[in-house]
C-alpha cells in the first residue's frame, strides 16, 4: 500500500548521539507506544517548548509529590 502524501513541508534530519541517549529513546518509544524514535522527539520538543512558554509567561515549574514540592529547572 503507498503512502499517503505529506500535508506539511518537512526536513531531513540526521542525528549523531551517545548510544546510552539512543537507548532511553528506545525505552520512552516502547513506553509511550510512539511509532517511531521521531515521534519519541517531536513530542519531547512539544513538551520543553510548552514549559519555556510558561516559564516566559512568569509561571513558576514545579512537580509536587509524596515528599514535598520541588521547582523544575529547565537547562
Amino acid at each position: 500500500m503507498p503512502r499517503p502524501g505529506k500535508t506539511v513541508e518537512t526536513s531531513r534530519l540526521n542525528l549523531e548521539m551517545a548510544i546510552g541517549v539512543r537507548k532511553k529513546l528506545e525505552q520512552i518509544k516502547d513506553e509511550t507506544q510512539a511509532d517511531s524514535l521521531a515521534e519519541v522527539i517531536r513530542r519531547a520538543l512539544s513538551v520543553y517548548d510548552f514549559l519555556l512558554s510558561e516559564r516566559k509567561n512568569g509561571q513558576r515549574l514545579v512537580s509536587q509529590g509524596p515528599a514535598g514540592e520541588k521547582e523544575v529547572v529547565l537547562l
